[in-house]
């Protein structure tokens, strides 16, 4: 089928017509009837409409459009019938001569896997691609200057002209927002919602050869795509960004703690990304309890507060549990500070989660659950929490709306595959904070062990 699409969207260009399946095999009809939630047998002809697929993968678990999904599977672009033409034009060639021009005749101040990459975007074989050709059908005068920007900064990256700018002798690194400004004059030229910026990291993800594979976290389109992994995805880009010799921003990123037997760090406090990944030793902990919204981490730790605790944790292989606020999707700080907790043996316990019975707190559940699958445990947020909080007839309860129970349909817990099928069925969102009491009780108990 995804053939049949992909050849049909290139000849058009876009979303329309249908294509036919003919005599459909099992395994075909069966990827078909749970996609559209048709009931189609094998042997049948199965016709298909594109804008009816577009719209389905639009509203669905991963909203993609064709070519972006082309990318991500296939691994390159979706070329249509108007690219192979567009390639063979002057002015698209065009485009790369002036950028190249501005390095000499020979391009000798250019770096080779500089000068590589572009070879590799004129042919329409190299990650940045799409978003720059995008960027030129829309105004070839700004796809030059930011093809312009990425390539100025990549360059001076890779021979050492940053470094001497900065200070007068060798970095280790330099951040972001100073190479945009020497390449650029703009601090921000650089940022991934800036074309440039974009640009720039499929760059630096060509020299590491992560173009392989799609990463969520930068679609290959103008657009940023929303899902359940950015959380993942920015500690990679961050990854790629560090291998590179370029820093981000580590100040933003952060998250709040409570150690109740801390002692001066008992909190709450924060941490940022940059205090993180610059600690010695995190404080040995037993469990980690990790919950969504920020009043829900200080309502536990005001009735912590209150307690009165006659012994001390000295002697004690650990300080207890460790209470953390994601205040939404776990960030990049979030998720080092979780990382290393596995990867040093800080944690000698379970990593329990809980969220808001939404589609927002099922994708953070998931990023968690995927990533620490051996130790992870959901803390009040299954199918029969759901459901016998639901039962409460004085309480009040806020309906799903119609497209996020579609989203519902296409989305599962990892943890418990009848979760979003009960919150289909239930048809109302449930909120942390309508879990006060029990949260509160089962976190008090773990405090006084």
């Amino acid at each position: 089928m995804l053939q049949l699409v992909w050849k049909r969207y290139a000849s058009l260009e876009e979303a329309k017509g249908h294509i036919v399946l003919r005599g459909a095999n099992a395994e075909e009809c069966e990827a078909v009837n749970t996609f559209f939630g048709r009931y189609e047998q094998p042997g049948a002809d199965i016709r298909i409409s594109l804008a009816q697929f577009a719209s389905e993968l639009k509203g669905s678990a991963f909203p993609f459009t064709i070519p972006e999904l082309h990318e991500i599977l296939v691994g390159s672009p979706l070329l249509t019938n108007a690219d192979l033409k567009l390639l063979a034009e002057t002015e698209w060639h065009a485009l790369f001569d002036n950028v190249r021009s501005s390095y000499g005749e020979s391009c000798a101040q250019l770096a080779p896997v500089v000068k590589d990459w572009l070879a590799g975007l004129e042919a329409g074989a190299a990650g940045g691609y799409r978003p720059l050709r995008e960027l030129w059908r829309m105004s070839p005068e700004t796809a030059e200057r930011e093809l312009g920007i990425a390539v100025k900064a990549w360059n001076l990256l890779l021979n050492g002209e940053a470094a001497r700018l900065v200070g007068g002798r060798a970095q280790v690194a330099i951040r972001i927002p100073v190479l945009a400004a020497l390449a650029s004059g703009y601090p921000h030229a650089l940022d991934r919602n800036q074309a440039g910026g974009r640009l720039f990291f499929h760059a630096l993800r060509y020299a590491h050869q992560e173009g392989q594979a799609l990463c969520l976290a930068d679609a290959s389109s103008l657009g940023e795509v929303a899902n359940a992994t950015t959380g993942i995805d920015s500690l990679v880009a961050r990854d790629i960004y560090r291998r590179a010799g370029v820093l981000d921003d580590d100040i933003s990123s952060s998250v709040h703690l409570y150690l109740p037997f801390g002692g001066a760090m008992k909190g709450p406090f924060v941490m940022t990304l940059r205090q993180v990944e610059a600690a010695a030793v995190l404080p040995l902990v037993h469990h980690v309890y990790v919950v969504e919204n920020p009043a829900v981490f200080s309502t536990l730790a005001d009735v912590t507060d209150k307690l009165s605790f006659t012994e001390t944790t000295e002697g004690h292989e650990t300080t207890g549990p460790l209470l953390m606020c994601t205040s939404g999707p776990a960030s990049a700080a979030a998720l080092r500070l979780l990382d290393r907790y596995m990867e040093e043996g800080r944690m000698h316990g379970s990593l329990y989660y809980s969220g808001d019975f939404d589609i927002k707190g099922i994708e953070t559940g998931n990023v968690l659950a995927m990533r620490y699958a051996e130790c992870y445990a959901p803390w009040f947020f299954d199918s029969d929490r759901y459901q016998a909080t639901l039962k409460q007839g004085d309480s009040v309860f806020v309906s799903f709306s119609k497209e996020e129970l579609v989203r519902l349909e296409k989305t599962q817990a990892v943890w418990d595959k009848l979760l979003c099928v009960a919150m289909g069925a239930g048809g109302y969102k449930l909120f942390q904070e309508q879990l006060m009491d029990a949260l509160i009780q089962a976190w008090l108990c773990e405090v006084r062990k």
